[in-house]
């Protein structure tokens, strides 16, 4: 029947190959890497940066060192890079807020920004979501997707394509959100208890590691829900700033 409008599907996929999955439907594609990558993302924009660039190695990250309009950094395996400014870190990046505001910052992770790169070929947008923003990515995230007649798809980073826990955990979060503003899951699954969030996140693989490593505040900072009314939105060269109620200016 014309002037139908169709309900708006959901996806919900797993790492790298799940980005390509989204990106090949032309998705509406929501990168969620919980500890640490989508945080990171989003805090640099927090404390003022320009852009926030998303590189595949650290040998591209390295390139922009030592250009005073660029700050880098960067992790593997939880830890910060050798001579890059800081680790993967958004609680380092705030507080140094006044070292990024005005300049590009470039980030290289682990598995985050992989699953950044898998979703940008056929993408209709690409949005960084996590628990901090999890109702303006899902608005935002909708909003895109009912403009250019598409549908969403939510990626739970992971690791090494396995699930982490906390990735899945913001994944639903997203997801209740998004049922919540009328769109269908595909496939459905139980919304997650939010007053859950600390110890899921505390519990997780990635939280003992970095807790190891000196990050335990990055860990209860990500377990944060609804912190943020912002969502980082990637563009020609880099994630900006992306005001939910403004959708169009993707």
């Amino acid at each position: 029947m014309s002037g139908v409008v169709r309900p708006v599907r959901a996806w919900l996929e797993l790492g790298p190959l799940g980005a390509a999955s989204g990106g090949s439907r032309g998705d509406v594609v929501v990168i969620i890497d919980a500890l640490r990558a989508s945080v990171t993302v989003a805090a640099g924009l927090q404390a003022g940066a320009r852009r926030v660039i998303p590189v595949l190695t650290v040998e591209e990250a390295r390139a922009y060192l030592g250009d005073a309009g660029y700050r880098v950094a960067g992790e593997r395996g939880g830890a910060k890079l050798p001579e890059f400014d800081f680790g993967n870190s958004p609680t380092e990046i705030l507080a140094h807020r006044s070292e990024v505001s005005g300049r590009a910052l470039v980030l290289t992770t682990s598995n985050g920004t992989r699953c950044v790169n898998a979703a940008l070929d056929g993408a209709a947008a690409v949005l960084i979501g996590s628990a901090v923003n999890a109702s303006a990515a899902a608005h935002a995230a909708l909003s895109l997707a009912k403009a250019q007649d598409r549908d969403v798809t939510l990626v739970a980073a992971g690791l090494g394509g396995q699930p982490a826990s906390e990735d899945t955990f913001a994944q639903r979060l997203l997801a209740a959100r998004l049922v919540a503003l009328g769109a269908v899951l595909q496939p459905d699954v139980e919304p997650v208890d939010e007053a859950e969030s600390l110890s899921v996140f505390l519990d997780s693989e990635a939280a003992g590691r970095l807790t190891r490593l000196g990050y335990v505040r990055d860990v209860h900072f990500c377990a944060e829900i609804d912190a943020w009314a912002s969502v980082p939105v990637y563009r020609a060269d880099g994630f900006y700033s992306l005001a939910p109620s403004d959708p169009s200016s993707a």
